[in-house]
């Protein structure tokens, strides 16, 4: 979305006002459509583009740090991962929307040609809001109900190994005393006499 929205052009006009039209064209190297004034669509546009983008900054490195072990204590990492990206979604679609609009209600009206850019951040919006609907998912577990996690795999293996560790200790204790026992029969004995030999 980032590279998209630099570019700058999202729409190219034709007719009444000819040229390209974005949030931020750079109106040295390409011909912008001069409108006269900016409209208020194209500036709430702007600003919901700019606060989407920078909840974008602040929401990837997050995911990135999340795999180290100090996240994992987060139990609602999930939620505020999507709870980000359904609002960077939810920016990203508003703001094409009123720019869509501002294009659509121009009098008089020109032909207007979206370009790529406006359809990688349509095609960004979408992809958005459908990770954070999975992050959402993962949150309320809905993976884990078709069987147990990696996690909780590993718990039961440790805990049948110790338990097994456990009664193979005990069923040497209980044989440990038999065996003693055994030895210290014989030794217990008096010492038997030869038998005589007949006259």
């Amino acid at each position: 979305m980032l590279l998209s929205v630099l570019d700058g052009r999202m729409a190219y006009l034709q007719g009444s006002y000819t040229g390209y039209l974005g949030l931020w064209t750079s109106c040295g190297k390409h011909k912008c459509a001069s409108l006269g004034q900016v409209t208020v669509l194209i500036h709430m546009s702007t600003g919901f583009m700019i606060l989407a983008l920078t909840l974008c900054l602040v929401l990837l490195p997050a995911m990135g740090f999340s795999f180290r072990p100090v996240f994992r204590r987060l139990n609602k990492a999930d939620l505020i991962f999507s709870s980000l990206s359904f609002c960077i979604g939810l920016l990203v679609v508003l703001s094409l929307t009123l720019f869509v609009a501002n294009c659509e209600t121009l009098q008089p009206r020109p032909q207007v040609s979206y370009l790529v850019t406006t359809y990688l951040c349509w095609g960004a919006g979408a992809v958005t809001l459908g990770a954070g609907t999975l992050s959402y998912l993962n949150y309320v577990g809905m993976w884990g109900k078709r069987g147990p996690s990696m996690e909780q795999r590993l718990n039961h293996r440790r805990c049948v190994s110790q338990q097994s560790t456990l009664k193979f200790m005990s069923e040497q204790q209980r044989s440990d005393p038999d065996s003693k026992s055994t030895e210290e029969e014989p030794s217990s004995l008096p010492p038997q006499e030869p038998p005589s030999k007949p006259l």
